[in-house]
């Protein structure tokens, strides 16, 4: 009975732990997208300004040096052909980092290069201030849930013993 009882602790114990692992992963992950999102606007910014590439090529590119084909933006939109659709089904952005990242979209093929160049450099400012944000806000919380997790294990394997 006593090693069953062990088992559990160290169950509960090392399931809280993942749990804390797992939600202070989130905070890493939205800060690699938005710095991978960044990384392919300005490919797609120094493509579309020096080469005569079609935009359909570019993304494909962009899909295949920056996320190594991964599922990723630039790929689903070559798929659907909906950079919004795209976007809406990133699934680690905030609502800030989708709407900010819709902004592309909007004048994404309806401009002339200087506009859409103008469009990418906007975007590329405000990612830059999302990517600030998603790196404040990871340093506060990833330690913070990592030892949340352990912590709220401890405290229940204290109770149970």
């Amino acid at each position: 009975m006593f090693v069953v009882k062990m088992v559990m602790i160290c169950l509960i114990i090392l399931i809280c732990n993942a749990i804390g692992k797992i939600k202070a992963d989130s905070f890493q992950q939205r800060y690699l997208e938005l710095k991978k999102l960044k990384r392919g606007l300005g490919i797609f910014r120094s493509k579309l300004e020096f080469t005569y590439e079609p935009v359909g090529e570019i993304f494909e590119d962009i899909s295949r040096l920056v996320y190594e084909e991964e599922d990723n933006i630039f790929k689903r939109f070559l798929e659907n052909n909906d950079w919004n659709l795209a976007i809406e089904n990133q699934k680690n952005f905030e609502k800030e980092d989708k709407e900010v990242a819709k902004g592309l979209g909007k004048m994404l093929g309806k401009l002339d290069k200087d506009g859409q160049l103008n469009e990418i450099y906007l975007v590329d400012g405000f990612i830059d201030k999302q990517i600030e944000e998603a790196f404040e806000v990871k340093q506060k919380n990833e330690k913070l849930y990592k030892v949340l997790g352990r912590s709220v294990g401890l405290a229940i394997a204290i109770i149970l013993i």
